[in-house]
């Protein structure tokens, strides 16, 4: 899943979504390790982008320095540096096992990485050297000013120059993220003699890539029932359109909606073309032709108006159900583009259920003053 963040002040060293090229804010809303890798197994969030992990990452180191810089009490002070040592490790570790070997390997610039490995290693260097101090029991401002500077060129050599590079490469950013981010768990119960528990890493790994696989797979199905059913809501519009004369308001908004089913079926198809599948096209052809039979016999009966008028509305609620639960499913499998697409047919739908809703009324009524007044063909 894309994250899509909107009205942040733009900064000169503001990292950038990759998708949107909306700046990035301090806090991602990814949550901590523990909690980012419960919600990915749960199902309320999706596997994130990776290079906006990291990015999550720098933000809190950085936050993290910042309350050392503010704190007075000793004690106080020392417990920010280790949990800021924990955080660095973990940090450190991810990108070098998995980040940038896949990055090397997407982009050709081994370079980059190399040079990512050395500042690691600059890092560690001072984080000794502080380690040291802290066991006389000296204050460690004047070192913790410059891992703050060579974390801070670090973060600033990333997010400006490798990851631009590997969001261009065609990395699958999301499969990448959920494996940094079961890694991330993971090194939170590193033994204390340094193993870390790799079956619970691909365990955790293993179960956010059969939750997308198969949301993917609901979304496929469900797509393509979608694509059928807004056939079968054309026809049913196409065949109502001629009859409604005597209700040009409620004709006009028939007449736009088939505009939207027209862009909705192009969406459709735009997605499934996206994630290589068929379109139904013999149950398309079996749910325009069930349309326009429905339509048909109703226009024989004397109460077409009410009939039509209470399918669409029921047409018109049913579709926004649909609509919400493949929005959902399109975020769960890591199909942004999808999702967004989706969200488009959602708000017509809704409108067109809004709009229904409130003219229902007024339209039964219009039908029935125009019975009694013997208007031909009033339904």
């Amino acid at each position: 899943m894309s994250i899509t963040v909107s009205h942040v002040p733009p900064a000169k060293d503001c990292a950038r979504s990759p998708r949107t090229g909306d700046p990035v804010p301090g806090d991602l809303h990814l949550g901590d390790p523990v909690s980012l890798g419960a919600a990915l197994i749960a199902g309320r969030k999706v596997a994130p982008d990776a290079t906006l992990l990291l990015i999550q990452d720098h933000r809190e180191a950085m936050a993290m320095f910042d309350a050392h810089d503010e704190q007075t009490d000793p004690v106080e002070r020392a417990a920010i540096i280790r949990r800021l040592f924990r955080a660095l490790q973990r940090h450190m570790e991810i990108e070098e096992q998995i980040f940038y070997p896949e990055a090397a390997r997407a982009t050709g610039r081994d370079d980059l990485t190399g040079h990512g490995r050395h500042e690691h290693d600059e890092a560690r260097g001072i984080m000794a050297r502080i380690d040291t101090v802290l066991a006389r029991g000296e204050a460690a401002d004047q070192a913790m000013g410059e891992l703050r500077r060579a974390i801070d060129h670090h973060v600033k050599d990333e997010e400006e120059e490798l990851f631009p590079i590997v969001r261009n490469s065609g990395l699958d950013l999301y499969a990448l993220g959920r494996r940094l981010a079961a890694r991330k768990v993971a090194l939170l119960y590193r033994t204390t003699d340094g193993r870390v528990p790799g079956i619970a890493y691909e365990d955790l790994e293993r179960r956010m890539t059969d939750r997308m696989n198969e949301a993917r797979r609901l979304l496929v199905i469900g797509l393509r029932d979608m694509h059928a059913a807004t056939r079968l809501g054309d026809e049913m519009l196409k065949v109502q359109l001629p009859r409604l004369h005597t209700l040009p308001q409620m004709a006009a908004r028939l007449e736009a909606h088939r505009k939207d089913k027209a862009a909705q079926q192009s969406r459709i198809e735009h997605i499934l073309d996206a994630l290589g599948e068929d379109r139904p096209a013999l149950k398309d052809m079996m749910m325009a032709a069930t349309g326009d039979l429905a339509t048909r016999l109703n226009a024989a009966k004397g109460d077409e108006v009410v009939r039509n008028g209470v399918t669409m509305f029921g047409m018109a609620h049913y579709e926004v159900a649909w609509y919400e639960s493949l929005v959902v499913l399109a975020a769960e499998a890591g199909e942004t583009e999808a999702a967004r697409l989706l969200a488009e047919c959602l708000a017509e739908e809704r409108a067109m259920a809004a709009w229904v809703g409130e003219n229902l009324r007024g339209l039964l009524l219009s039908h029935l003053d125009a019975r009694v007044s013997g208007v031909k063909d009033a339904g």
